[in-house]
């Protein structure tokens, strides 16, 4: 028997965990945490793992919905076998390690989990197993109760370094879960490369599922867009702040934006950054030989930067010209986006622009709907302040188009098709046009705690 067995990042982008169980070895696909939750809130469920076999974990990536709750599954499951890409286990040590630090300052002596600290995430990177791309490996459990071995293999999921989707094979059968997959090209990454078809069961994000193509334009337009919007800011004395998450999207901006001034197509100005982001560029430098890359030529540690936090003040910081990346994407309370944004907005000369996904609950998702000489309320208990700068939103996705997801569905062929990793609008929306597209396929809609029984 083989079932699927939804603990996180069902109808929710966040917290994304899932279980497999194959004969009775026991998989857990991804260990994430929820961005805009705190403490056990944060946490998938791993109440239902209880009375089940827990042998190994396998993660397609190093961002924090998918990879900041693997120490506590640890805590509970001291001898689980734990298998990533070596890139992900690279990035890993870095975004844990960062991930407890700011566990500490947000968990409290009341909250019912602790903070991991970085003695335990050290011991956890060195247990974890790497594997490259397409490499086929055994994952049997102690009690798997089948002749025949399961198998698994990481396949480029075009998301961000070393994401991967992963196939699961046993007695014939197979089942492939994409993680975040992105089959369009972006700045550093060339796009997902899937494994040979058919697959059984497919579990598959559905993160743009809601979000018709014509609202995600191609990347070489969109580069032209921001060169100019940029340029107008640049030529008042404006300064222009990006929120940006610091794995994936702090890398994909950073080169763009450099590309854009080596082409002449952006004026050349200061670019202001700094953090964990720097450190994770260094990966990426690291391995752009050894995985799939567009420019090999392109070195992030080369691209001239100064760092945002040598500044005297981040009000003296709002009012000068140049380009800051800030961590973090959502603009979540606390972060440099978050302070930098609150200076920002008050700034005529200065802009926002807005990259990639947001949560409808956070600061970056009100921003990126404020309009100039409005006001927004950054969170429930902030005050209101007016909108003096512009705000301005562009799409540089690392999640395929929902037209994309459908070519993944068609080009895999599976039997069912299991959809994940997006809101109601989403899984709707996809569930609906596979069934239309193709009528054989059976859908299930994920939901946390309810297993799915597969063969």
């Amino acid at each position: 028997m083989i079932t699927f067995l939804p603990l996180g990042g069902a109808t929710d982008i966040g917290a994304s965990c899932y279980y497999l169980d194959v004969e009775g070895t026991g998989i857990v696909l991804d260990c994430g945490s929820h961005p805009r939750r705190t403490g056990a809130d944060s946490l998938p469920r791993f109440a239902l793992l209880e009375e089940r076999n827990v042998d190994v974990a396998l993660i397609t990536h190093a961002h924090q919905d998918h990879i900041d709750s693997l120490p506590y599954l640890v805590q509970h499951h001291p001898y689980i076998r734990i298998v990533s890409t070596p890139q992900t286990r690279a990035l890993a040590e870095i975004t844990l390690h960062n991930s407890a630090n700011i566990l500490r300052e947000q968990l409290t002596e009341d909250d019912p989990v602790r903070p991991y600290t970085h003695e335990e995430i050290d011991l956890l990177i060195q247990s974890i197993e790497w594997r490259s791309y397409k490499e086929r490996f055994t994952v049997d459990g102690y009690r798997h109760g089948s002749d025949e071995p399961v198998t698994a293999s990481f396949h480029d999921a075009g998301h961000i370094l070393g994401s991967a989707g992963i196939l699961i094979e046993h007695g014939g059968r197979s089942v492939y879960y994409t993680g975040d997959i992105n089959l369009d090209r972006q700045s550093l990454l060339p796009g997902a490369s899937l494994p040979d078809g058919p697959v059984d069961v497919l579990v598959i994000e559905t993160t743009h599922g809601a979000t018709d193509d014509a609202l995600l334009p191609d990347r070489l337009s969109e580069e032209r867009r921001l060169a100019r919007t940029a340029n107008a800011v640049l030529e008042r004395g404006g300064g222009i702040l990006i929120p940006v998450f610091a794995l994936g999207k702090m890398q994909e901006l950073l080169s763009t934006l450099w590309r854009l001034m080596e082409k002449g197509q952006l004026a050349r100005t200061d670019i202001l950054t700094g953090g964990v982001g720097a450190r994770l560029n260094t990966v990426y430098d690291r391995n752009r030989f050894v995985v799939p890359y567009n420019d090999t030529a392109m070195v992030l540690g080369d691209i001239p930067v100064l760092d945002l936090f040598e500044a005297d003040t981040f009000d003296a910081l709002a009012r000068r010209q140049g380009i800051v990346l800030a961590t973090s994407g959502m603009v979540i309370e606390g972060t440099a986006s978050y302070r930098l944004a609150q200076h920002w907005l008050l700034q005529h000369r200065n802009a926002i622009f807005t990259v990639g996904y947001m949560d409808p609950e956070t600061p970056g998702h009100r921003i990126r709907h404020a309009d100039r000489n409005g006001t927004v309320q950054l969170t429930p208990v902030s005050e209101p302040q007016t909108v003096r700068c512009d705000i301005e939103r562009f799409r540089f996705s690392a999640h395929s188009t929902r037209s994309g997801l459908l070519s993944i569905v068609e080009r895999l062929n599976p039997r069912v098709v299991i959809l994940v990793h997006g809101d109601m609008a989403a899984i709707d929306w996809m569930g609906y046009s596979i069934l239309k597209a193709f009528p054989h396929i059976k859908v299930h809609g994920a939901e946390v705690g309810k297993p799915v029984t597969l063969f």
